[in-house]
């Protein structure tokens, strides 16, 4: 389908197959859509409300002209689409290296901050890992160290059309959606927080689609785009072909609640702060407590959906990962590696 054609539905509003939707993205990736039919086209879609097979078939369009990192083996990946406002140090990517110390291979995807003080890249970068590596090195780094990073912006050179359209727009639109659904590594299970609590059942359906292995489409009552430590959060899971909905609280995973505000980072230097005191084992005080509740969370869920039976047994197996030291070395390893695959 063209894109004006496209433009003409979902104005009139219609819904768009999944196939009609992978043409108009394949058309916006290939540089063939103009500045006015993108802005056309991403409002209208908004205004109408995007669907489980909108969001799937632009995904897959994205996924085909992404660059691709090769592993042989399962990965797993912990991100969220950011805009929550929250201003939260990257709970995600505390979380990726406690799952890595527990045996998983991590291919953690991700850009710089949206809404945060730090997004991943941001964070990575201050604990001095080389963001900017390419497919091949980013496969040295999963095959030796069991987890690599792909900055986003880096492994999808289409968006180089899309990308600057989109703070020009200034709302938030299906782009905003697609970051966690084109993991070049193809990972097959994965936790999604959702900043937008209205789309989490959508892309859990549009995993469904995709045919995801197994996934975690998350947010928080408290409007967090993970799992909260203090009160509700609710959980899409996509396992099986079947999507199912779950709402969970610390008690599920065998913790004690803790306050959402002493997760708060203003800074770079903060959120980097909270994410080393977490990996060193760090458990004394009110924030410190805080911030490994909240990643034995996030990673937990992420090992309930491939490896452990129960989110408490899980929970277990990320706090292990930390108390051992090896999600501290995860860092440390793959720091020192991606520094050297820099210098080749």
């Amino acid at each position: 389908m063209d894109i004006r054609e496209a433009i003409t539905e979902v104005v009139e509003g219609r819904d768009l197959a999944f196939g009609a939707a992978a043409d108009v993205m394949r058309q916006i990736m290939g540089g063939e859509a103009s500045p006015a039919q993108f802005g056309a086209f991403v409002t209208g879609l908004r205004m109408k409300g995007e669907t489980a097979e909108e969001i799937a078939g632009m995904a897959r369009s994205m996924r085909d002209v992404s660059l691709h990192v090769d592993f042989d083996g399962p990965t797993v990946d912990t991100c969220g689409t950011g805009g929550d406002g929250q201003k939260t140090f990257n709970i995600s990517t505390a979380a990726a290296f406690v799952v890595a110390g527990t045996g998983a291979v991590v291919a953690k995807h991700g850009n710089r901050a949206m809404s945060s003080s730090s997004g991943s890249a941001d964070a990575l970068e201050a604990l001095n890992v080389n963001i900017d590596l390419g497919p091949i090195d980013v496969q040295k780094c999963l095959e030796q160290v069991g987890i690599g990073f792909m900055f986003a912006q880096a492994f999808h050179p289409a968006m180089k059309f899309a990308g600057p359209l989109r703070p020009q727009i200034g709302i938030r639109t299906i782009f905003n959606l697609l970051g966690p659904l084109t993991n070049p590594a193809g990972a097959d299970h994965q936790v999604i927080g959702m900043g937008d609590p209205g789309a989490a059942e959508k892309v859990a359906r549009a995993l469904q689609i995709l045919g995801t292995s197994g996934a975690l489409v998350v947010y928080s009552e408290d409007g967090m785009d993970e799992i909260s430590p203090e009160g509700k959060s609710h959980m899409y899971q996509v396992l099986d072909g079947q999507v199912s909905e779950r709402t969970v609280d610390a008690s599920d995973f065998g913790l004690t609640e803790r306050k959402r505000s002493d997760l708060t980072a203003n800074t770079v230097e903060e959120s980097i702060g909270l994410i080393q005191g977490v990996l060193e084992g760090r458990n004394s005080g009110g924030v410190e407590q805080a911030a490994r509740t909240v990643v034995v969370m996030n990673a937990a869920a992420l090992l309930a959906v491939g490896r452990a039976k129960t989110l408490e047994q899980a929970a277990l197996l990320a706090a292990d990962s930390i108390d051992s030291g090896k999600a501290l070395d995860k860092l440390e390893t793959l720091a020192a590696m991606s520094q050297m695959l820099a210098l080749k």
